[in-house]
């Protein structure tokens, strides 16, 4: 499949796997071959759901003003054209409905029951705490979270024929979110950025802080508004992924509480922000030159490119003492890769907090099939603070297993 424009929707129906890529929706077809649906104009970041209809499903996909739905079942595609239809930014479904948001956030709404192409006018609710206009929304636990500006609704299915969703009692979450794809979802939870520039977690009704000052401090002055959050979850792994379009992407692992940064090679920013499981792998979105990849363990390189991996480490001090590093060692498997020479990890390290760097030593990671391989480095000087810097881009697996530093006082 060749999709050379930058992927603004990906999404896994049921079995079909759909693309929205510069203005045209793809199916990708048994062959591998990208087969186009439809048209959706604009250039930006698409939201994609779908309901159930009888043989298939329908499928809405959001430009931020229009909604365009495809069918599976029988192959048609369509503008929804209703006149109680007001445009919409975000698609999500629950229960049979399809809701969406009004463009300029004044209200959110819902379809029809099991229809896509209709609606009524009657079918609509305002986030009522506050009047900060809608940013996102988002259906986790078979409720609705409205996200304002400066807070948060959640709304839930009553079954009335009128008003189907009310507010859930006086639920009110006083963080509201930056912009209209900055929320996720995961097995893990309900995540997002918040309008004052911090990372939450759903912990019931209450947000929970997951960034830490060091992240928030990477993404200010970056536009949070743009911000866009999507998952990815495999080998008790659950991540989720923070993306800035002018700048960095973060994960942070529920399963260990660890943040991440990617960065792909000569961008700002990881090349992905797009990750759809389907047929039993990760598919990934290029949102920069386009393209469409397999996300995998024993992959080594990225679009054909360097995968580099780097690791920093805090600072090592004793109360301003001077130390003696008389040596580092890692143990990293290293042991499957491509390429038969002998590959390398560097080292590099700092005395003023990360200002200044020496130039990178390099250690051997072993020929192909060396396992818990131990690399060491000797005569590494004295510093009363020292940050260390591990680096490998070499096509082999290089999981870091441990690292001990042998240290004394001079003191």
């Amino acid at each position: 499949m060749s999709i050379t424009a930058p992927i603004r929707g990906l999404r896994n129906v049921e079995g079909s796997l759909l693309i929205v890529a510069e203005n045209k929706l793809y199916q990708l077809g048994p062959g591998g071959e990208a087969i186009v649906r439809g048209t959706i104009p604009g250039i930006g970041r698409v939201s994609i759901d779908y309901n159930q209809v009888a043989g298939g499903n329908q499928v809405a996909i959001d430009n931020g003003f229009s909604r365009y739905v495809y069918n599976t079942a029988d192959g048609s595609f369509a503008q929804v054209t209703d006149d109680q239809f007001p445009g919409s930014f975000v698609a999500e479904f629950l229960d049979g409905f399809i809701l969406g948001v009004e463009p300029f956030g004044r209200y959110w709404f819902w379809s029809d029951l099991a229809d896509a192409l209709s609606y009524s006018s009657f079918d609509r609710a305002q986030a009522e705490a506050r009047p900060d206009p809608i940013q996102a929304l988002k259906v986790f636990n078979r409720e609705v979270w409205v996200f304002g500006r400066d807070t948060t609704e959640v709304f839930v299915n009553t079954g009335a024929l009128n008003g189907t969703f009310q507010r859930a009692g006086s639920t009110v979450l006083n963080v509201g979110c930056a912009g209209r794809f900055a929320v996720a979802r995961s097995n893990a939870g309900l995540f997002w950025l918040g309008g004052d520039g911090r990372m939450y977690s759903a912990q019931g009704y209450n947000p929970a802080p997951i960034s830490t000052p060091p992240v928030e401090q990477a993404i200010r002055g970056l536009d949070w508004s743009q911000c866009f959050a999507f998952t990815w979850e495999d080998e008790g792994h659950s991540v989720v992924y923070f993306g800035f379009p002018n700048g960095v992407t973060f994960g942070f692992d529920a399963s260990t509480g660890l943040w991440h940064r990617r960065e792909s090679q000569g961008l700002p920013g990881w090349r992905i922000g797009h990750l759809e499981r389907w047929s039993g792998k990760w598919i990934a979105g290029d949102i920069y030159s386009g393209g469409i990849y397999e996300l995998a363990w024993d992959a080594y390189d990225e679009a054909g490119g360097p995968l580099v991996c780097e690791r920093t480490s805090g600072v090592f001090s004793d109360s301003q003492h001077r130390l003696v590093f008389s040596g580092l060692e890692l143990v990293m498997d290293t042991g499957s890769g491509n390429g038969n020479a002998e590959q390398k990890v560097v080292l590099q390290y700092s005395d003023d907090g990360g200002r200044n760097w020496t130039n990178w030593r390099e250690g051997s990671m072993g020929a192909l099939g060396a396992y818990a391989q131990r690399i060491r480095f000797h005569r590494l000087g004295s510093s009363r603070a020292r940050v260390w810097r591990i680096r490998c881009s070499d096509p082999r697996r290089r999981d870091l297993l441990s690292a001990s530093v042998t240290v004394e006082s001079a003191g």
